[in-house]
């Protein structure tokens, strides 16, 4: 197991790009036109390999602007990573399904993602349609979602780390509080979140009106949608485009919310994920699926600047360790 954010970014290239290799054309499906920080460096992350692998990204949809036309010829369909695959966000389930019943055959490879099923009618939807399908490649990024995907479906599965790994080590800004938190606010928060830990807390998906990215994602649904209407080659170009520039202001905007404290208390997989990334020592604490212990047990849990706390009532004690720790190095350093 790699016990440095190095080793992990050299694995994600080595593992990923044994999947990528010779895939030629690929369509991108299901891009995060949205303000999760999280899903934009998964994509980022999926830029960069298929880029070192010669690929050649012919399109990028979202869910909302896809549509078969938009697919060229013979090309590899690759589907967007992240915590959506068994069905607990219905509109991803739902195109996942119709890819895997309208391509049959077509070779389909789903980019790294964790497992996890509302009820037994999505695991079943998802079984019929991939043994169906017939060339389908799932990728997992943890060993709980690995045991469940080789039990559940009739598929090549491999077991690969999160392809937002594939950046490499960031680098972080100058911090202004001592201790920032991120508590999401979405369907996957924990229902119990501890007390107040720092001096600025945020989600990343809070945005104000003024925020530019507020902007750059209106503008980039408007070309969607007109390049799912019209189905014109030079407005599925323009997307791809702005999906890109929308995804880097993503990532910027996670760099500089990460960075702002010296220490960082998180309950988001990539904001765990970025702060190994950007070197930011940082308390990660698990949510409401156990997503993030999956993946720390599977990944992370070797790196000395990451330290897990399976609920938001055991954050403080953890986080007093850590900045005792950070005194005492100080300290020392200032002994010298």
């Amino acid at each position: 197991m790699a016990a440095t954010v190095a080793g992990l970014h050299e694995q994600a290239l080595t593992q990923l790009s044994d999947v990528l290799q010779g895939v030629g054309h690929v369509d991108l499906v299901d891009f995060p036109d949205h303000l999760n920080c999280g899903d934009a460096a998964i994509w980022l992350g999926q830029l960069a390999l298929l880029e070192a692998n010669g690929a050649t990204v012919c399109s990028a949809t979202s869910r909302r602007s896809f549509h078969l036309d938009a697919l060229a010829p013979a090309s590899t369909v690759v589907i967007q990573g992240g915590g959506n695959f068994g069905g607990l966000y219905p509109t991803h389930h739902a195109l996942r399904l119709r890819l895997l019943d309208a391509l049959r055959g077509r070779r389909m490879i789903q980019m790294p993602q964790s497992i996890e099923y509302p009820g037994a009618q999505q695991r079943d939807e998802l079984r019929r349609a991939i043994a169906a399908h017939g060339a389908f490649v799932l990728l997992v990024r943890d060993r709980r979602s690995y045991e469940l995907a080789s039990a559940d479906f009739d598929c090549e599965v491999r077991l690969v780390p999160d392809a937002a790994l594939a950046l490499g080590p960031l680098t972080r800004r100058e911090p202004t509080v001592d201790t920032a938190v991120q508590v999401r606010t979405d369907r996957e928060a924990s229902s119990a979140v501890g007390a107040e830990l720092g001096e600025l807390r945020f989600d990343w998906l809070d945005a104000p009106w003024a925020e530019p990215r507020r902007r750059r994602l209106a503008g980039h649904r408007l070309i969607g949608r007109a390049a799912a209407k019209t189905r014109l080659a030079a407005l599925r170009s323009a997307e791809l485009r702005s999906a890109q520039a929308l995804a880097e202001a993503n990532l910027a905007r996670a760099v500089g919310l990460l960075s702002s404290g010296r220490t960082l208390v998180t309950d988001r997989l990539h904001g765990h994920i970025l702060a190994c990334l950007l070197g930011v020592e940082h308390v990660v604490v698990n949510d409401k699926y156990g997503k993030i212990r999956a993946f720390w047990e599977t990944w992370t849990h070797e790196l000395p600047h990451a330290h897990f706390a399976d609920t938001w009532d055991a954050a403080p004690a953890l986080l007093a360790e850590v900045r005792e720790r950070q005194f005492a190095s100080t300290r020392a350093e200032e002994s010298v």
